[in-house]
């Protein structure tokens, strides 16, 4: 036993002495690298430290400068694009413009001109103003789920520590009551049996714990509910152009609508109830936002409503590439050379 520890003694020294080397020489070695790296004159050899932050190589394409604000020719509108223009009531002053443009007076020019130029400006920041009230109560209900699922990993971790002690404490007690021949083994069965009731129990409660806990919707309009005809406000009511455009012809299914489209997503990725179901009216209430006083609100209903929020969020930014293509068919800098050239 003596000279086993003896052993221990000496390689505890002798780890203690290599500790103490290493901690007096590894500032010698970090100068020496240092002065290797500046004096090194060959600097395509990377024997040194290579230089951070500068990839030596990148897959990013290239190419060469092009034109700015290139003007579009009706021609090249698409038929959506078209029809946006037709919804916001200036396709007949492009059709115009195209077609008498050289027995058009100056002024006639002009009107026109600001008449397209101020609706496209306004179409767009309707659609901007949908989109950013859309990303705020997105962030809104984002932090909400947050904390619930915060409050339900904090149950479930007090559900795991209470069934791991408890358990562990009746089955260790079992254990032990079985030790001895002198005391009946009926009080160390029931401990252990006990143990695996508890478990259960928590088990099955930690079960019911993972879904979350529930809540109610104090009620507040969301940008889904002026869709669903529910209660809105003046944040959440849809501008005259942003609603003609998201009941305009689909460009993904022809004879529907954007918004039908869009319900029709909604109810096949089981964001939404199916028509006539038991929850179909009360998910479309809380998802538009009506108040609601029972705690029946899962974190589920509120995941879903964020996806719903988000496509919409989605579509409305997408009404920028229509008014953009409308915006270069009368580019202010080349609209009367265009439409000279473009009629003939």
């Amino acid at each position: 036993m003596k000279v086993y520890c003896q052993a221990i003694r000496a390689t505890t020294l002798s780890a203690i002495a290599v500790t103490g080397l290493v901690a007096l020489f590894a500032p010698l070695n970090a100068l020496a690298f240092d002065v290797l790296a500046n004096n090194r004159e060959d600097k395509d050899v990377r024997l040194i430290r290579p230089a951070r932050n500068r990839p030596e190589r990148s897959n990013l394409a290239s190419r060469p400068t092009r034109t700015l604000f290139v003007p579009l020719k009706l021609s090249d509108l698409e038929p959506h694009t078209i029809e946006v223009a037709k919804q916001l009531e200036i396709w007949p002053y492009i059709q115009e413009i195209d077609s008498s443009l050289s027995t058009m007076s100056e002024e006639r020019k002009t009107f026109i001109r600001h008449k397209i130029m101020d609706t496209v400006f306004e179409a767009f920041f309707d659609a901007a103003s949908l989109e950013a009230e859309a990303e705020r109560e997105k962030a809104l209900f984002e932090a909400l789920r947050r904390r619930l699922a915060e409050r339900r990993d904090k149950g479930i971790n007090t559900n795991n520590a209470i069934n791991f002690m408890t358990s562990g404490t009746l089955n260790t007690i079992g254990s032990v009551l079985g030790f001895t021949s002198d005391i009946s083994p009926f009080p160390g069965n029931f401990n252990q049996m006990m143990s695996g009731v508890v478990s259960t129990g928590m088990s099955m409660y930690a079960l019911k714990q993972d879904a979350g806990p529930r809540s109610t919707n104090p009620g507040r309009p969301t940008v889904v509910a002026a869709l669903f005809g529910r209660p809105v406000d003046e944040h959440t009511d849809y501008p005259e152009s942003v609603w003609r455009f998201f009941h305009g012809p689909s460009t993904e299914k022809a004879g529907m609508s954007r918004a039908e489209v869009l319900e029709a997503n909604w109810i096949e990725r089981e964001w939404l109830e199916k028509p006539g179901s038991k929850r179909d009216k009360l998910k479309i209430d809380f998802i538009c936002g009506v108040p609601i006083k029972e705690k029946i609100i899962t974190l589920d209903d509120i995941t879903d409503q964020i996806n719903i929020i988000a496509d919409i969020s989605s579509s409305a930014s997408l009404m920028g590439h229509h008014l953009q293509d409308l915006m270069r068919v009368v580019d202010t800098d080349d609209f009367k050379d265009y439409m000279r050239s473009s009629s003939k």
